[in-house]
């Protein structure tokens, strides 16, 4: 049986071409296990070729549709996968005696079909790999002076791979406008790789603190772009995960290309030259993704009651949840200038303005909207008052929504609200999964809002006009 997450060895043609295409394709069979499960038809556009797991997102909703621990699923399985396409690429180009570093564009969606295709033909090299370095020893005192200059890797790793974080998100992000594989994915995959390397090319420092050494080199490339104000700590957070995953695959990749006993600088070049790359394989698949979301509240109240809570919508007085204290938008009030369709409405969050136009009023029964302009999705929480951040604003887009009131048999109304959204971020199974939860908790909050609206609103006594009071005076007293 064929290792498939270890990067020592060597594979040959055919062993390699059944592994990785078993393991590129299992994505596939996954999706169309999981659509017939769901009966769900299985669509095939272009892009399901080259990224089958970004199929669940189109169809996942909270509360119903896909389930989000499916799209957790296939958020692990696709590391997984990328983890095993890189081994075995590794494995092979050192059977094949090519490039190391090429084994990495195996994990890039626009190019990963050609790069297996191509190592799963590439002859044998004619001359023997060079044999692994000697096991992992830890230096004893006595040879302090002799590991003095391994330090020096080590400090040279953590530079090196602060200087990458700084450079793709200055090129990708604030020059490119992109957020996608290349920055949340190649870039740390690469970090860790340049990172192990470096401190593992003269001697072996083995794998634990290798590990280390990548998380101080993403920690301290987070560092430097929150003091050079280009990200701030929420993101940084927020993206750690998949980072921090991405990072360790590159560290056991950088630690296999040490031991196999290269030296000087070029295959740490040649990793950091892959970015541009990646970069321009991504323009190939844009970063977009679509989804809709559902909600509804049923309210102790009349259909009039409801409506007008939602046309007078007041101020929300619960706090939100941390994450949102924490610079996430989140909904404050909502005013609508005038009546009927064309009317405006805005809608104000934490981060700025939201300005949509009506174009569906139905007193008591339906209210829709499109949006013109969202507010910025986030503040970022930082050192400084300005952060260069492109992706607060632009990145995530609310499209349209739509109210429905309906009357329920036992006098209370149920209000939905249904709300259709992109995001312009990838990897999208995992940045999806996170918009549509503060999606959801916005909405809940909002519809909270207007129930307790509309239902203290029902429960005051209402008001009876002076001539009925008159009369009913009148007949008291018998006149």
């Amino acid at each position: 049986m064929i290792p498939l997450l270890s990067f020592d060895g060597q594979l040959k043609r055919p062993a390699y071409a059944m592994a990785s295409l078993g393991a590129f394709f299992s994505q596939h069979l996954l999706v169309a296990v999981a659509l017939a499960l769901l009966h769900q038809p299985l669509a095939t556009p272009w892009w399901f070729w080259i990224s089958p797991l970004r199929t669940f997102v189109g169809i996942a909703t909270v509360g119903g549709g896909m389930p989000m621990p499916l799209l957790l699923v296939a958020m692990g399985l696709t590391l997984l996968v990328g983890w095993v396409l890189a081994a075995l690429a590794f494995r092979r180009t050192r059977d094949a005696g090519r490039y190391d570093v090429l084994a990495a564009l195996a994990l890039v969606p626009a190019v990963q079909i050609p790069v297996i295709l191509w190592l799963s033909l590439a002859p044998s090299g004619s001359e023997p790999a060079s044999p692994l370095a000697a096991p992992e020893t830890t230096p004893s005192p006595a040879d302090s002076a002799a590991t003095r200059p391994e330090l020096w890797s080590v400090v040279e790793g953590l530079l090196l791979g602060m200087a990458i974080s700084v450079g793709v998100v200055a090129l990708g992000a604030v020059v490119m406008r992109t957020y996608g594989y290349a920055l949340f994915l190649g870039a740390p995959l690469l970090i860790g790789l340049a990172v192990a390397y470096v401190a593992n090319r003269k001697v072996g420092v083995g794998t634990r603190r290798t590990l280390l050494l990548i998380v101080g080199a993403l920690t301290l490339g987070g560092v430097a772009l929150l003091g050079v104000a280009l990200e701030g700590i929420v993101c940084l957070i927020l993206a750690s995960p998949i980072i921090g995953a991405a990072g360790v695959v590159g560290g056991l990749f950088g630690q296999a290309l040490a031991r196999r006993g290269h030296r000087g600088r070029r295959t740490t070049l040649a990793s950091v030259a892959v970015l541009p790359l990646l970069l321009a394989a991504e323009a190939l698949l844009p970063p977009k993704a679509g989804f809709e979301s559902l909600e509804s509240v049923d309210v102790a109240a009349p259909p009039a009651a409801v409506w007008d809570a939602v046309v007078h919508m007041g101020p929300i007085p619960d706090a939100p949840a941390p994450p949102f204290r924490w610079g996430l938008a989140y909904p404050l009030r909502g005013v609508i200038h005038g009546q009927g369709v064309g009317a405006i409405r805005e809608g104000v969050f934490s981060t700025g303005v939201a300005y949509e136009r009506v174009t569906q009023w139905q007193p008591e029964r339906k209210l829709s909207f499109i949006v013109l302009s969202d507010p910025p999705t986030m503040r970022e929480l930082s050192p400084y008052q300005t952060v260069h951040a492109p992706h607060v604003s632009g990145y995530f887009r609310t499209l349209d929504a739509r109210f429905t009131i309906t009357p329920l048999a036992d006098g209370r109304t149920r209000l939905t609200l249904a709300t259709r959204h992109e995001l312009d971020l990838e990897p999208a199974l995992y940045w999806v999964p996170l918009a549509r939860w503060a999606v959801h908790a916005n909405k809940v909050r909002v519809l909270a809002n207007f129930q307790h609206q509309a239902e203290a609103a029902a429960a005051k006594p209402r008001a009876i006009p002076a001539p009925v009071v008159f009369h009913k005076a009148r007949a008291t007293l018998g006149l």
